[in-house]
């Protein structure tokens, strides 16, 4: 039995289809993402404030931290990892923007982030400052099992002590391919 021009057209679309299919599903399988989360406890390390002196309480800041993580969430990740980076803030009166990039080491395997968000101080019922921060981050690379890492999420944190902040965040990666 010869087969007919509509029975070859159907068989080079259901192919078509077949072969769509796999590749939409490996695709999609290497860049699945990961949920993930953890809680940085964190030093200033250095403290550089700089004065700008157009408005009372402006200040631009560099300051440098170190700390740990540990995992939060459901799937561990970066689970006592030592944690380090930078951040620099422009603020008046400790409300204001805050940027800066950020490093997890564990094991021989590093991921790098970068960060944004905002910086609010307010005073407790005694007067005292309570600073508070929340913003988004973004991983930008990494090395070993975490080379290629893509992806985001968001944050919020507070300062505990002049020099000692908790940080909660939360978001998701995957490994580009």
């Amino acid at each position: 039995m010869m087969p007919t021009e509509t029975t070859r057209h159907s068989s080079i679309l259901f192919m078509s289809f077949i072969l769509f299919f796999a590749f939409t599903v490996t695709a999609s399988l290497a860049q699945q993402k990961i949920s993930v989360a953890g809680r940085h406890t964190l030093a200033t390390i250095t403290d550089n404030a700089l004065k700008v002196g157009d408005t009372k309480g402006h200040i631009v800041s560099l300051d440098k931290f170190e700390g740990s993580n540990v995992s939060t969430g459901a799937n561990k990740f970066m689970d006592r990892a030592l944690d380090a980076g930078m951040t620099f803030g422009d603020a008046v009166n400790g409300n204001g923007r805050h940027e800066g990039y950020g490093t997890f080491f564990l094991n021989g395997d590093t991921i790098f982030w970068r960060h944004k968000g905002k910086t609010v101080t307010t005073l407790s019922g005694d007067g005292r400052p309570v600073t508070t921060m929340e913003g988004t981050f973004t991983y930008t690379n990494g090395t070993g099992k975490y080379k290629n890492i893509q992806g985001n999420g968001t944050y919020k944190g507070k300062s505990i002590s002049k020099m000692i902040m908790i940080v909660d965040w939360q978001g998701e990666y995957f490994i580009k391919k």
